[in-house]
């Protein structure tokens, strides 16, 4: 394993098990024992949060994800926000991950850096950004740094926004995204190729990851920037709840299609007594079960769509090492369940009239409020932000979709690994470095037993805590045995009694009233009911089809550009986000009110 030398409490210096991931504080020492990969907080850059990467990176990030993807995805992201005029060469030290850090085993953000975006955009805040990408976890305030501040930066940034603000269809990058994820998955491998064959396919993803990245970070800032806009002019006019009526619904968006999709299946399945039956029987063996039935053949066919389609997302779907719909259809099926239950037609997207009727309320109250030039870019806004976030959320998918060839290559290394008396759990063997380590392994797995078993051993411990929300230095990057105290210290939260009213952000306009339905992983929500309030710690894909079946959705936390925001918007289901602790004070059964608009869960009894 990767760690320093020492034991009990003394110093360990972090080895270097991923040259790139150091910076200029090599020779930093921290104390205790620390994941395999340990980033070095720049001090340029202090804040890092687990805001919104939350969503994207819950659990334990691997050292396969971390150098194939990682890496090159914050090469992305500089390059994108270098275009846009957001930074300048100065703004970096060394190449380092600054972005996308890796501390104490989790995935962080840097809010400090993304803040530049809100100082040099002209019209923006730093504050702004906060709302936009986070909402929640109260972070530490914005301290200006010397160079924060740049004009040239500015006026470049200055002539994006109204290019963004201009933007009328579909932008062209998300073609590129498409023909780039189509391009690398043209280029993979037989899965009866040999195990070199193979190793170098998953180690090429890199470069064509870090295009693909690239365009998801400009649309993603950009989309970020229009919707900005609007949420200024709303808290401006004494009314931020509005935002959501104005941003509405924009149709394409790719995570919902996934909803809309299962929705059709669950209606075959309600239609068919056969069908019914076998779901009555459980999902696990369903699709064996129904192999070559002729009264499952409409089924059959439409969910092998569904997986060609959209196989590629799943939970945690980043990590290389995740589950897929694809490699694991049961997530999938779980949805489809849940959906067939419904006595009623599912709700696949708003009500066009209702949402027109809100957004023009809503643009009637704050319009009036705003100077010529503001209201000229609030119009535009308007017309512009459907566009962005249909090309936000398809950059994000066409991501996704690149790393799709990369999972099924890895799975069968994995499979070999098994079958050469190795180790058959993909999460496991992503605990070696896809180099020479990874190599060694598959042709004799003895070799590196040790090595893995202690790393697995670590990988269990830090999943078993609570990452800090917050890293401001890198003394304050934890080692496991600081998040193991402070996971055994944490004080219950009780629940939330009659009458609480819990505050969160506006995710989806509307009020609804229901029961509670706590679901802490999208595999584990066999108890979700149709009309009951799906309570969640995070959603990302595979959460989505949940949404259907559900009255509305609560989640800990997220921000106005969260995921769970965009769907349940395309999805029309009232959505409160960033509500501190709702899986822990809201209780199954509970009936509650949830307001989308407001942004608050009152407890009703």
């Amino acid at each position: 394993m990767c760690r320093g030398r020492g034991g009990g409490g003394r110093a360990k210096r972090v080895v270097n098990c991923g040259a790139r991931e150091r910076g200029a504080n090599e020779g930093d020492t921290l104390m205790g024992t620390h994941w395999i990969v340990e980033g070095t907080v720049d001090p340029r850059w202090p804040i890092n949060t687990r805001g919104n990467v939350g969503e994207v990176f819950p659990e334990v990030l691997t050292p396969l994800t971390y150098e194939l993807g990682v890496i090159p995805a914050e090469r992305g992201w500089r390059r994108a926000y270098a275009e846009l005029g957001v930074t300048t060469p100065k703004d970096f030290a060394s190449d380092a991950p600054v972005i996308i850090g890796l501390y104490g085993g989790y995935c962080y953000l840097n809010l400090s850096f993304l803040r530049i975006l809100g100082v040099r955009a002209p019209g923006s805040s730093a504050q702004a950004i906060d709302i936009s990408f986070f909402g929640e976890g109260n972070p530490p305030p914005y301290r200006a740094h010397p160079g924060d501040r740049n004009v040239l930066a500015s006026l470049k940034i200055l002539k994006s926004v109204m290019s963004a603000l201009n933007q009328r269809d579909v932008p062209e990058i998300v073609a590129d995204s498409y023909r780039a994820a189509d391009e690398f998955a043209r280029r993979r491998p037989a899965l009866d190729a040999p195990d070199a064959e193979l190793l170098a396919y998953v180690r090429s993803m890199p470069e064509p990851f870090e295009r693909v990245f690239h365009n998801h970070m400009v649309t993603t800032a950009l989309s970020s920037i229009v919707a900005g806009v609007l949420a200024d002019a709303c808290t401006a006019a004494g009314k931020p709840g509005l935002v959501t009526a104005l941003i509405g619904s924009s149709g394409e968006v790719r995570s919902a299609m996934y909803s809309r999709d299962l929705s059709q299946i669950a209606q075959l399945v309600r239609g068919s007594a056969s069908l019914t039956a076998e779901f009555d029987l459980g999902v696990e063996g369903l699709l064996d079960r129904l192999h070559g039935r002729q009264d499952a053949e409409e089924f059959n066919a439409h969910f092998a769509l569904f997986l060609r389609e959209h196989g590629h997302r799943g939970p945690n779907d980043w990590e290389l090492s995740g589950r897929t719909w694809d490699n694991t259809p049961e997530l999938a099926l779980i949805a489809v369940d849940r959906m067939r239950l419904a006595d009623h037609e599912l709700r696949v997207a708003p009500d066009p009239v209702a949402e027109r009727a809100a957004r023009d309320e809503a643009i009637a109250v704050v319009r009036p409020t705003l100077n010529i030039l503001d209201r000229l870019n609030f119009d535009k806004a308007i017309d512009a932000v459907g566009w962005w976030s249909q090309a936000r959320e398809a950059t994000r998918d066409r991501a996704v979709r690149l790393t799709f060839p990369v999972k099924q290559v890895y799975r069968e290394l994995v499979r070999r690994s098994a079958e050469r008396g190795g180790t058959g759990d993909p999460v496991e063997l992503a605990l070696l470095r896809p180099d020479e380590e990874l190599s060694a392994y598959l042709a004799a797995p003895s070799t590196l037993a040790a090595t893995l078993a202690e790393r697995s051993a670590l990988h269990a411990r830090f999943a078993a805590v609570e990452p800090r929300f917050f890293i401001t230095s890198q003394a304050e990057v934890p080692s496991i045995e600081q998040l193991e105290a402070e996971h055994a210290a944490a004080v219950a939260v009780p629940p939330a009694a009659p009458g609480t009213v819990l505050t969160g952000n506006a995710g989806c306009a509307g009020v609804v009233r229901g029961r509670v339905r706590v679901v802490l992983d999208p595999d584990d929500a066999f108890d979700l009911m149709p009309g009951e309030v799906l309570v969640a710690p995070l959603t990302d894909p595979a959460w989505t089809p949940l949404f259907l079946p559900a009255a509305a959705v609560v989640v800990n936390v997220g921000a106005l550009m969260s995921h769970a925001v965009i769907v349940s918007r395309e999805l029309g289901i009232p959505c409160v986000v960033a509500v501190a602790d709702a899986t822990k004070r809201l209780t199954d059964g509970m009936l509650v009110e949830v307001d989308g608009t407001a942004g608050t869960v009152t407890v009703v009894e």
